[in-house]
């Protein structure tokens, strides 16, 4: 390979011309997003997970956003002072239809599940930006889950449940306004892991936080938590995703049933 010296004289330099010397210091300006990015998302923030964090966060959440969502949501909780007699750790899994799904059933959680539970939360969507990242992980405890198909997202899921965390996971994938589009996913997961699933019915967020909306009114919604429904041995995750989402459509209110925690 020619040296520069020599690129330089076959260019037409003159000979024994003494090159220019560079600047010390090169002021870098740039015009809109790097076009060579490779758009690489926010890792998991695991140190917003220690202790001193955890105590951020729940004087975060007591202070500021469950007396929040607590005002915009008026909500009722049915069934959690039966979780006391649930095995932990287990896959949380509500259904899905608004962004104030997530705040209000971990304020629903007994301190003692709160604690310990992690959210999946859509990497594309909220690990997008380190700023997102940030936010969501020290607010609500999030790690980011990978929705593109591939199993990153249910190997995250399951090195959590083997380190004793509960995690907060969406059977549904997305925000729906029904109980439907229950995908294998959880299934998948607690059948290659054991764990058992925690039903959870979340109603009437819809209408004060829709998608794609910010809070358009103040309502009243309600939590309901049922009875863990564990993998059989050798279940087919499809079979054991349908038992889920029958035991949460079950949870679903209806006319005369009584306040239960």
């Amino acid at each position: 390979m020619k040296s520069g010296r020599t690129l330089e004289r076959l260019a037409g330099a003159p000979r024994g011309a003494r090159a220019p010397r560079a600047p010390a210091r090169w002021r870098t300006r740039r015009a809109g997003a790097d076009p060579w990015a490779d758009g690489d998302e926010i890792p998991d923030q695991e140190w917003l997970r220690g202790p001193r964090a955890a105590l951020v966060r729940e004087g975060l959440q007591q202070s500021l956003l469950f007396p929040l969502m607590r005002f915009v949501t008026g909500p009722t909780v049915y069934g959690a002072d039966d979780l006391v007699h649930a095995p932990q750790p287990a896959v949380i899994a509500p259904n899905h239809s608004s962004d104030v799904d997530t705040p209000l059933v971990l304020w629903a959680l007994p301190r003692a599940w709160r604690a310990r539970t992690v959210v999946g939360a859509a990497s594309d969507r909220f690990y997008a930006r380190r700023r997102t990242a940030l936010m969501a992980a020290l607010w609500i405890n999030t790690f980011p889950f990978d929705r593109s198909g591939a199993l990153y997202g249910l190997a995250a899921a399951s090195a959590h449940l083997r380190a004793g965390r509960n995690v907060l996971l969406y059977p549904q994938a997305t925000r729906t306004s029904g109980l439907e589009g229950f995908r294998a996913g959880v299934g998948r997961l607690c059948t290659a892991t054991g764990a058992p699933v925690l039903p959870v019915h979340v109603s009437g967020t819809a209408v004060l936080m829709p998608k794609g909306r910010g809070v358009t009114r103040r309502g009243r919604a309600e939590v309901r938590f049922g009875r863990p429904v564990e993998p059989r041995p050798e279940e087919d995750p499809h079979e054991f995703t349908q038992r889920v989402g029958e035991a949460i459509t079950a949870l679903a209110p209806a006319r005369g049933r009584r306040r239960r925690g």
